[in-house]
């Protein structure tokens, strides 16, 4: 059983792995001898014998008053996997051409529920931005991740040295002193203009931009893409430089 599940990791099916034993042990054979030594049906043993035949491992006696066939030796598996592992190598550098190419498209990646937001923010942690910048509501977003989660949050991005420069939503500040703007917490906040209300909350962190629904329930996206976050800095900077310090 175990000769089989390896022929199989080799590229065969369950019933060619069977044949190929049994061709093995017969040497040469009938279409119908290798039925009755397998116990597979002879119109069933004729494509798998076909199929065998393409790859190699089995061959037609030539001039045999019947058709019969013959296996080839194992050794005939290690020069095919030596070939694939050959040609494996030699389209490397051209694959990985393709990959880095792709690495440069814009990525979407969408969240759904708390948890899911939860990993968000814990990509800004793992890809570790000297800064990151975040236009929205505190309380509102508070009330999206839990206030719990949050707190903790900022604990890690403060140990890790990620600094928040903020643009916070005036309507809807909270007096939570974990969000305020001190040295210690790592953060600059700034008011955008109270003729100014962004409902969603925006954050943009290396080449990612993630836009979480603080309206809508628990859901989000982030866009990585080098591009669309040059974009949304643009717009941010823009924001900031009419936008108040801190709200007294």
């Amino acid at each position: 059983m175990e000769t089989r599940t390896q022929l199989k990791k080799l590229g065969l099916t369950e019933k060619e792995a069977e044949l190929y034993i049994n061709a093995l042990e017969l040497g040469s054979f009938s279409v119908m001898g290798i039925a009755h030594k397998s116990g597979i049906k002879r119109p069933t043993c004729y494509l798998i014998l076909d199929e065998l035949v393409k790859k190699g491992l089995v061959s037609i006696i030539p001039r045999a008053k019947k058709l019969l066939y013959i296996a080839e030796p194992p050794e005939v598996l290690i020069k095919q996997a030596e070939e694939q592992v050959s040609l494996t190598k030699s389209l490397a550098p051209k694959l990985n051409s393709f990959y880095n190419t792709d690495k440069e498209k814009r990525v979407v990646k969408y969240y759904s529920g708390q948890k899911s937001i939860h990993n968000i923010y814990e990509d800004v942690l793992k890809t570790r931005p000297k800064e990151y910048y975040y236009i929205g509501s505190a309380k509102e977003l508070e009330e999206i991740t839990g206030k719990e989660f949050l707190n903790n949050w900022i604990k890690k991005r403060i140990h890790l040295g990620i600094k928040s420069v903020s643009i916070r939503m005036s309507e809807t500040e909270i007096t939570n002193k974990n969000y305020q703007d001190k040295e210690e917490s790592l953060r600059e906040i700034r008011y955008a203009p109270k003729d100014i209300y962004i409902p969603d909350t925006i954050i943009i962190y290396g080449s990612k931009v993630a836009t979480i629904s603080t309206q809508k329930g628990n859901f989000g996206f982030v866009v990585e893409d080098k591009e669309f976050s040059e974009s949304m800095m643009g717009l941010f900077k823009a924001l900031w430089r009419i936008s108040e310090g801190e709200q007294k």
